[in-house]
């Protein structure tokens, strides 16, 4: 009985570092054993160039979680540290304030690779603010010659 509670919460932690983003389903899925090569390697995706060094901290209440890309849209996700949405309200009320908005687009410019592969290429990037709890609170778009 104790090992079967053992391998249930071993499952469960599994179950929740996966949908957290710690543990990646790349770990366990090789190649099968081959190496590869610098030169075989396959070209990284603008996804995975946004999301490099993704989480960190643009201020003292807000982090940049992750960006997702496809061919038409690029959306990153802010989050308040320490706020959830009722706090937020109760902080900054129904609109994004213009220091937050400033803050988060200098963010963006400051990117090299959203400069280069996003805005230099045409699209918009969408700024989606979401509270602690995960509700989205603010939203803005960053276009084309923004920066």
């Amino acid at each position: 009985m104790k090992t079967f509670v053992v391998i249930l919460v071993l499952a469960a932690a599994g179950y929740w570092g996966y949908r957290h983003g710690y543990i990646k389903p790349d770990w366990f899925g090789g190649s099968g054993g081959t190496a590869s090569t610098p030169g075989s390697a396959p070209a990284e995706s603008l996804e995975q160039t946004l999301n490099r060094g993704l989480p960190r901290m643009v201020s003292n209440e807000v982090s940049v979680d992750r960006a997702v890309a496809n061919s038409q849209l690029v959306t990153f996700d802010y989050r308040f540290v320490d706020l959830d949405q009722y706090a937020v309200q109760q902080r900054y009320g129904s609109s994004m304030p213009a220091e937050m908005r400033g803050t988060l687009i200098r963010d963006l410019c400051a990117n090299r690779e959203v400069r280069e592969q996003v805005l230099a290429q045409g699209r918009g990037v969408i700024l989606q603010v979401h509270a602690q709890d995960g509700r989205t609170v603010f939203s803005a778009e960053l276009r084309p010659g923004g920066c």
